[in-house]
């Protein structure tokens, strides 16, 4: 693939979504739900994102492109997310971030504007859809007193084709282009997404996460390149059982980043391209869904920030395994999610720059969670999250807040979140996709950076970093 047509066409994302809008506005939709007719909580667990309902995996799937909305919102194709919380950690920060108190950080969160519309073509021959989201991160501007941080978000175009074949089965081919790593797999809202998703919003394992808490000194490359690539795809869905993607990552060059609103990512750019292969097997049964899955992740870094030669070149490797378990009870669900993945590091680059003190590593990435909504409305999630490594003393040193006395990325923490939904399952009255979600999160660190005492060296504890989370998410 040539570096500048994957460039242009993940800068058109945007272009090709209104250019949907504008040849087509019968079929244009404010949001997916306006599109379909369908109230939020056919598509997602408990109603809001990002976690998916088996429905909700098949339309992402297939482009989009599900229509049978009507009225006048099925004819708008944008809506608008909004996300303002209250953080509070159980020991002060001690040095505030720029901004804010040392603690007890109240943020306006983010706003996104979405374009979100798909449509078939040709009685149905083959399909088009878009997910396009444009963020204002208010924190910057309103409380970091820092220009408002407007750029491009994680979004997402489709192209498929769909396929009879002989004997009953069916092939759907698909074209996908995204801007973040995993961003286009049907499966993976939360599976192996960021903590930081790139648009504000703090999404991490189970779902949403704080503003300013203490992050962990490590977590794996496909977690840490945000919207600052561009990757390209063909996936094939067989028998609605069998989907299979193989695809490449590029990093926009660095004028590219400035026009969309981004920074150089620190960790490198991606050296030629990064393959990106995905392999998962679906099945549903009574009232049962059961997904189990596999990816692998190959990016070649170089012009890592701090290194003095651009050509040095770090690499990472990436083996992930998945499980994804829901069950039906009426209206009730319970959902089950759990993920392991494997990092193979060759540091070359760091190594010679005295940047690290081996030459290679390894990182591991456990992740869990269990939720139960009632209705739709009403939900409970605990999760357990575990990342751990090689011990490195240069990779990660002793220092406040962030560093490891132990040297090492060890780090185990239980998150428990309860939340409420009410507008989950409105279909109609003409405001059939507004909806709003209030969630109260704490998390609990077994073990941060390597120790559950004095971890950084400077006399913290991993218990000080204890997370209480209050948000509210609106959408319409």
């Amino acid at each position: 693939m040539v570096r500048g047509v994957a460039r242009a066409a993940g800068l058109g994302t945007l272009a090709v979504g209104l250019a949907m809008l504008w040849i087509s506005p019968a079929d244009a939709v404010p949001s997916f739900a306006g599109q379909t007719g369908a109230p939020c909580s056919a598509c997602h667990v408990g109603g809001f994102g990002p976690e998916l309902t088996p429905f909700g995996m098949s339309f992402k799937v297939n482009g989009y492109t599900l229509g049978g909305g009507t009225g006048p919102w099925s004819r708008m194709p944008f809506n608008v997310n909004f996300m303002p919380s209250y953080t509070g950690l159980a020991k002060d920060r001690p040095t505030a971030p720029v901004g804010y108190g040392a603690n007890n950080f109240v943020t306006p969160g983010c706003a996104n504007f979405i374009i979100a519309t798909g449509r078939t073509y040709g009685k149905g021959a083959w399909g088009a859809g878009v997910l396009e989201k444009i963020y204002i991160n208010l924190g910057d501007g309103l409380v970091a007193r820092r220009p408002t941080y407007i750029g491009q978000g994680p979004s997402d175009l489709k192209l498929t084709k769909p396929i009879a074949l002989k004997g009953g089965h069916s092939l759907l081919l698909g074209f996908d282009l995204n801007n973040k790593t995993t961003q286009g797999d049907p499966y993976d809202n939360a599976l192996y997404g960021s903590r930081d998703s790139g648009d504000g919003a703090r999404y991490f394992f189970p779902y949403f996460g704080p503003t300013n808490a203490v992050a962990p000194i490590a977590r794996p490359i496909i977690n840490s390149l945000g919207s600052n690539v561009v990757g390209a795809s063909l996936y094939a869905f067989f028998d609605n059982s069998i989907y299979a993607q193989i695809g490449e990552y590029q990093t926009y060059s660095t004028d590219d980043l400035t026009l969309l609103g981004r920074s150089n990512p620190a960790v490198g750019f991606i050296n030629g391209s990064a393959p990106y292969f995905r392999l998962a097997w679906q099945r549903t049964w009574a009232t049962n869904f059961l997904e189990v899955g596999a990816l692998y992740f190959d990016a070649p870094l170089n012009k890592v920030s701090g290194i003095a030669n651009p050509l040095a070149q770090n690499e990472y490797r990436d083996w992930g395994v998945d499980l994804i378990y829901q069950r039906t009870f009426g209206a009730n669900t319970l959902a089950v999610t759990a993920n392991y993945l494997h990092e193979d590091q060759d540091r070359t680059a760091s190594f010679n720059a005295g940047k690290t003190s081996n030459r290679s590593d390894t990182l591991n990435q456990f992740r869990v969670a269990a939720a139960y909504y009632w209705n739709n409305t009403y939900g409970a999630t605990l999760a357990y999250n575990a990342i751990s490594g090689s011990s490195d003393t240069k990779l990660y040193p002793t220092g406040s807040l962030t560093g490891s006395a132990a040297h090492s990325p060890d780090t185990q923490s239980i998150i428990a979140e309860v939340n409420w939904t009410p507008f989950a399952n409105n279909t109609g009255k003409g405001f059939p996709w507004y909806n709003v979600r209030v969630g109260l999160q704490y998390q609990y660190f077994l073990e941060f950076n390597g120790g559950t005492t004095n971890y950084d060296g400077k006399g913290r504890n991993a218990g000080d970093n204890d997370m209480l989370l209050f948000y509210t998410w609106w959408s319409f």
